[in-house]
């Protein structure tokens, strides 16, 4: 299991409100194989939950940013981060996700942004983490006992069948995570390709039948214009 996994589970012990491994990791608890590096560690809490995940951190001594994008133009965008200095910031019930930045992190440097309170540039030093210092928090919604995948499409998956566990780690099922990473901008997002290819082939073939069945599902309802990875699940059910 990936040294970052079990520094971050043995860190969020104290954390008393669900929340699940996500992104490439998750699908790596699933197999059990270390696949790719990792650009960061990102983990899913609950949409209602928000205030106590920021409450934690801060107590615990990290920093917790909105990760702000504002486009220039269609090509260029100002990314900088704003500081989040309590659980009732006021555009904190709007935000999708939230960066946690350790001090003195090794894998993001911040400065403060000029002719802005509050705000700071970044840099990020290294395209895969090495240390446990850094954290992406994404939100999610749960209703009627179902993970919510897609509230506008109403693609939900039960709470037993989207949160897993290996030994006691818990992780996103993956056909949740692979269901995000079908979408076209990640297929060809020229960042995005290699990583999307690896995790596609190393997981999707290892579904049981009715993950595939619920993964080809919620493609259909999310892409009914069609999406390039549905021909290619329907093999692996054969």
């Amino acid at each position: 299991m990936n040294r970052l996994v079990i520094e971050c589970f043995n860190f969020m012990k104290d954390f008393r409100y669900p929340y699940a491994f996500c992104g490439g990791h998750a699908l790596e608890l699933f197999t059990g194989t270390i696949h790719r590096p990792h650009s960061d560690i990102d983990i899913s809490v609950f949409s209602e939950d928000r205030g106590k995940i920021v409450e934690f951190m801060l107590a615990a001594g990290w920093n917790v940013f909105e990760h702000k994008v504002e486009w220039i133009d269609n090509k260029n965008a100002d990314s900088y981060l704003r500081s989040i200095l309590n659980a009732n910031d006021e555009k904190l019930t709007m935000l999708s996700s939230v960066w946690v930045i350790k001090p003195e992190c090794s894998f993001i440097k911040i400065k403060p942004k000029q002719g802005e309170d509050n705000c700071f540039d970044y840099e990020i030093l290294n395209n895969e983490q090495l240390e446990f210092d850094f954290i992406e928090v994404v939100f999610n919604l749960r209703q009627d006992r179902n993970f919510v995948c897609d509230k506008e499409k109403r693609i939900m998956r039960a709470l037993d069948k989207a949160m897993l566990y290996n030994n006691s780690v818990p992780y996103l099922a993956p056909e949740i995570i692979l269901l995000f990473i079908c979408n076209p901008v990640y297929i060809n997002s020229e960042y995005h390709r290699d990583k999307n290819r690896i995790d596609f082939y190393s997981n999707a073939p290892a579904l049981s039948r009715e993950s595939k069945d619920w993964l080809i599902n919620a493609l259909k309802t999310a892409y009914p214009e069609g999406n390039s990875r549905l021909e290619e699940i329907m093999t692996f059910k054969e």
